[in-house]
């Protein structure tokens, strides 16, 4: 009895070792396709990985040309410096140029200018002649006229017609005749030429013009010749004059009138 017990226990043990045997081996052979597929997904991934950086070296330049440190920074390469140095080159060439074209304009201009200067200088009496021109027909023309005529008193008026003809031109531009006579003596517009004595007027008083004198706009042209008084002699020479300033007997002290 002991002994056929013995034997299907043993036979019950051989059966489940058979069982277990088959069943890894089917597990084996469920897990096989997986474990042979992986080494094909590596590869994809792999070559995935390599076009995307392909990609971004096309996008970026070569990945020769820069360097990344590990901070994430960028380190340019020699040839970076060169592209660089080469812009910056071609970019001073530029303003080279654009600098050397103004200064040929400026000096163009400033030529032209002093031309144009030069021209105005030289052609700026043109139309104080042409207003003169016609005064010296009416010259030639009281000329002839006493020439033929004897008459006086008509060739005093026609001059004195060309005469007032003559002021008009010239106050046209601006140049007018300096108003003297009885007026004080001023030596930035008067020249002394003589002194009286005198009662009638107080000292220092232009008495007589001898010539007239003439501004142009705000500047002495010409100053008036005058005759200046001065006070009466007093008893016993004393008070026998007021001198006019010292120096005006010899012109006028500045060309400019006062304000």
């Amino acid at each position: 009895m002991t002994n056929k017990h013995t034997h299907e226990e043993r036979e019950r043990q051989e059966v489940e070792a058979t069982q277990a045997v088959a069943q890894n081996t089917a597990e084996g052979e469920s897990l096989l396709p997986e474990n042979e597929n992986q080494p094909e997904v590596t590869q994809r991934e792999k070559m995935s990985n390599s076009m995307e950086k392909q990609s971004e070296v096309g996008a970026n330049g070569s990945t020769a040309d820069q360097e990344q440190v590990p901070g994430g920074e960028t380190v340019l390469t020699a040839e970076d410096y060169e592209k660089q140095i080469a812009a910056l080159k071609q970019e001073v060439e530029d303003f080279r140029n654009r600098a050397m074209r103004w200064q040929a304009e400026l000096e163009n201009y400033q030529k032209r200018i002093a031309r144009q200067l030069a021209e105005e200088r030289k052609y700026a009496a043109i139309e104080l002649i042409r207003d003169l021109l016609p005064v010296y027909d009416n010259l030639q023309r009281a000329a002839q006229s006493a020439e033929q005529n004897h008459d006086i008193g008509q060739l005093l008026q026609g001059i004195r017609m060309i005469l007032k003809q003559w002021e008009d031109v010239l106050a046209k531009h601006e140049c007018r005749k300096i108003e003297a006579l009885h007026q004080p003596f001023d030596p930035n517009l008067h020249h002394a030429i003589s002194r009286q004595a005198t009662g009638d007027v107080p000292p220092n008083t232009v008495l007589y013009v001898a010539q007239e004198g003439f501004v142009l706009h705000d500047r002495v042209v010409r100053p008036s010749q005058v005759v200046v008084s001065m006070a009466l002699p007093g008893p016993g020479g004393e008070g026998a004059s007021e001198p006019v300033e010292p120096g005006t007997t010899e012109g006028p002290s500045n060309n400019h009138p006062p304000a």
